[in-house]
């Protein structure tokens, strides 16, 4: 006999699977594509850097490729720390990102008590460039070479001196490096900014200084300073005829300053993978690659797992730059 009440049970269960399929195929096929909403690209700096150019040249093109907005916001203060903080307190969903650079790397060692972890508390996107800087010195120095302004600093011990623009920058880690590998004494003289150090070297108020080349370029050319070297193991583009350091007697020495775009925390790898595309893309059009060369960087593009392995090669290289220079900030 058959049991009318078994066949009652047997049709809501089967009417409350179907409906819960139902109300899951909704749900999936009402869940927006990525992006749905304009995207909010950080710059931690002011307008006017190289990481706040690199943004907006991006942005544009992002912009296009992706169908949304992507708006620059510059959230400036504490070297960057202003702006990273706001990242890492962002959700993980992809419309927040910031563009980061050398001094989250430097920072790691250089400061103490930070608020965030470079390597545990950013999701890596992409590795967009990297910018060597410039060795220069007041055209009355008497040295023409990079050994000649060792030997000079070598007669003078203590007596020598370099201006930096930016405690903890690449350029300050560059005069630093050139004091351990060539052995020499120079005195460190702080400047509230790049254009301040310029001028000092410009003026001989310090005898020498790195700074990046599209902005020295136009005062190599003019006679204004001279340039002895470049930081990075390859010729700079628009330096071509000045040497590697490398080259002009320091072998093994390399300094680059790098940028690239980094996510909050847990940010999901397809939602990274599909950024760091969109970005690969964006430094593949040859007018956006043109006006960055122009700029003197070397552009790059990665994945998010190459930037990874980049971020954390970068910290221990700043790490042990610091420690056997004893640099502290001033």
């Amino acid at each position: 006999m058959i049991d009318p009440m078994h066949h009652l049970k047997h049709f809501c269960h089967m009417a409350a699977a179907c409906l819960a399929l139902s109300f899951a195929g909704t749900a999936t096929a009402q869940a927006p594509a990525y992006p749905s909403k304009p995207i909010k690209f950080i710059v931690p700096f002011g307008p006017g850097g190289g990481n706040d150019l690199l943004a907006r040249i991006t942005a544009q093109k992002l912009a296009e490729s992706m169908g949304q907005p992507v708006v620059v916001e510059n959230r400036v203060g504490a070297s960057g720390v202003v702006g990273n903080q706001f990242l890492i307190r962002s959700a993980p969903d992809g419309y927040t990102i910031i563009i980061g650079g050398t001094p989250l790397t430097v920072n790691q060692t250089l400061q103490r008590d930070m608020p965030y972890d470079a390597l545990k508390d950013f999701s890596p996107i992409s590795l967009l460039v990297l910018q060597p800087n410039v060795l220069i010195i007041n055209p009355k120095v008497p040295a023409n070479s990079l050994q000649e302004l060792i030997a000079l600093a070598k007669a003078q011990p203590g007596r020598l001196n370099y201006g930096v623009g930016s405690e903890g920058s690449a350029p300050h880690l560059a005069s630093e490096l050139l004091k351990v590998m060539a052995g020499i004494d120079a005195v460190h003289v702080p400047y509230s900014g790049n254009a301040p150090m310029l001028n000092a070297v410009m003026s001989g108020e310090v005898t020498f200084g790195f700074d990046q080349p599209a902005t020295a370029l136009g005062f190599i050319q003019a006679g204004r300073v001279r340039a002895l070297g470049v930081t990075s193991t390859t010729r700079s583009q628009v330096l071509p005829n000045i040497p590697t350091m490398s080259e002009a007697g320091l072998p093994g020495y390399e300094i680059n300053s790098w940028f690239g775009i980094l996510g909050p925390p847990n940010l999901p790898k397809p939602i990274a993978e599909r950024l760091s595309a969109e970005f690969a893309k964006a430094l593949a059009n040859p007018e956006v690659r043109e006006r960055l060369i122009q700029q003197g960087f070397t552009v790059v593009g990665s994945t998010p797992d190459q930037f990874a392995a980049h971020l954390k090669a970068d910290v221990a290289n700043w790490k042990r730059i610091i420690e056997s220079s004893k640099m502290k900030i001033k």
